[in-house]
């Protein structure tokens, strides 16, 4: 007999404190004083803000994906919010977190500590919630899923400095900056595109101009959570 439902408001507010967090940082490491002499007295370096504006950003992907994971497998157990709301599943729900993870995977054996659920692919997430679900939230990320995959191009290169890696982070880049000729500066970085201004390809998150592109991620990100799981 299934237990009693687990929680799942709490995933969405530990991902939004991600969110706040590196918010907080990135602003903090903007406000130092910059300085690209190495013998000045004082300063950070414009290259190490980039570093740790990659690193904020990195960050949340990974908690993005930590929070979709957590949600899934919490409404396929029959989790409701704080507020009341369930996604209405198909066939029932599992039994426990266990065996929603098993559902999930589609494997009897699976281990939350030795594998993982493919929520870095956003048509996976919403595919597998239209399977399990007659109702559900996750088909936010449909029109979004550009910007998701793109955001995971991003992380890789901050991640990795394959020559794969590299490619693709300069398709986004120039899917973002529209650039003369598709060229951009030499040694472009994620850390540069992420502050750099946002103009397109965002849409509402941007309300107005002089939003980075770090920015304009966070409020996606948290629209799309508070939207999930309300």
């Amino acid at each position: 007999m299934p237990g009693r439902p687990p929680k799942v408001t709490h995933i969405r507010d530990a991902f939004l404190a991600e969110i706040a967090t590196a918010r907080s940082l990135v602003a903090a490491v903007r406000a130092l004083p910059q300085q690209v002499h190495p013998n000045a007295p004082q300063g950070i370096h414009p290259k190490h803000v980039r570093q740790i504006t990659g690193l904020a950003f990195m960050g949340v992907i990974a908690a993005w994906e930590e929070f979709l994971e957590g949600t899934l497998v919490r409404y396929l157990a029959g989790a409701a919010t704080d507020s009341g709301y369930k996604a209405t599943p198909k066939f029932g729900r599992a039994t426990n977190l266990g065996h929603g993870y098993e559902l999930l995977s589609q494997d009897a054996n699976y281990d939350p500590l030795k594998h993982y659920l493919k929520v870095s692919d956003a048509r996976w997430v919403w595919r597998t919630a239209d399977f399990f679900f007659a109702q559900h939230e996750y088909g936010l990320l449909t029109p979004k899923s550009d910007l998701l995959s793109n955001s995971n191009r991003i992380r890789n290169r901050i991640a990795h400095d394959s020559d794969k890696c590299k490619a693709d982070f300069k398709s986004v880049a120039v899917w973002f900056l529209q650039p003369a000729n598709g060229n951009l500066t030499r040694g472009f970085s994620p850390g540069a595109l992420l502050l750099s201004t946002a103009t397109r390809n965002f849409g509402n998150p941007l309300n107005g101009a002089g939003v980075s592109h770090f920015e304009a991620y966070m409020r996606v990100y948290e629209g799309l959570a508070n939207a999930i799981v309300p």
